[in-house]
């Protein structure tokens, strides 16, 4: 085991503490402005919320099964002698919150599927799309730029982008099908 997979208490303490930043951070650009201005972009934070919401059912759980598994072993102690108490009462509130979690994400899933179909209807749409064909071109035909050491997209993706969202490119993907269909945790065991 090399030192990137090593696993501390104080690494996963820090995870919980970026979700929380994560989070907040995007409330912020999902506020107004220039962070969500698509419909196709609330689609996929709509997914990626609901795959989190199952991760968080997911972690409740493990969290449960942890201190379950360290009273059963007896390497658990409490300040005033309550320890089964607590015990059953932390029990209680994680199996809450995987339910809340679980149902949060199917929540998610539901809205992000009524935007399947959903798209902008600015009235220059078209026009953009035909004038980002025409900058696609141009781009592609001039070379990358040394100092910077960027390449133009096209030699990536081959097919422009006018002919995947009319359906005549290569594209296989429909809206629908960006993501995976989240699934649910399995059932919490009881204490």
């Amino acid at each position: 085991m090399d030192e990137h997979d090593t696993r501390t208490d104080e690494d996963t303490e820090r995870l919980a503490g970026e979700l929380y930043n994560h989070v907040r951070e995007l409330n912020r650009r999902t506020q107004d402005g220039p962070g969500l201005t698509q419909p196709t972009t609330a689609y996929t934070v709509l997914g990626n919320l609901a795959q989190a919401s199952f991760g968080l059912a997911q972690t409740a759980e493990q969290l449960d099964l942890f201190l379950d598994r360290e009273l059963s072993a007896g390497r658990l102690g409490h300040d005033h002698g309550e320890l089964v108490v607590a015990a059953v009462r932390a029990h209680d509130a994680l199996g809450r919150a995987h339910e809340y979690a679980t149902e949060l994400g199917e929540a998610f899933r539901r809205a992000q599927g009524a935007l399947t179909s959903v798209h902008s209807a600015v009235e220059d749409e078209a026009q953009s799309l035909d004038k980002a064909e025409e900058t696609h071109a141009t781009v592609a035909d001039q070379p990358a730029s040394a100092e910077s050491g960027v390449e133009p997209a096209m030699r990536d993706f081959p097919t422009p982008i006018g002919e995947v969202l009319s359906g005549e490119g290569k594209a296989d993907a429909s809206p629908g099908q960006r993501f995976s269909t989240p699934h649910p945790a399995r059932p919490r065991r009881e204490l």
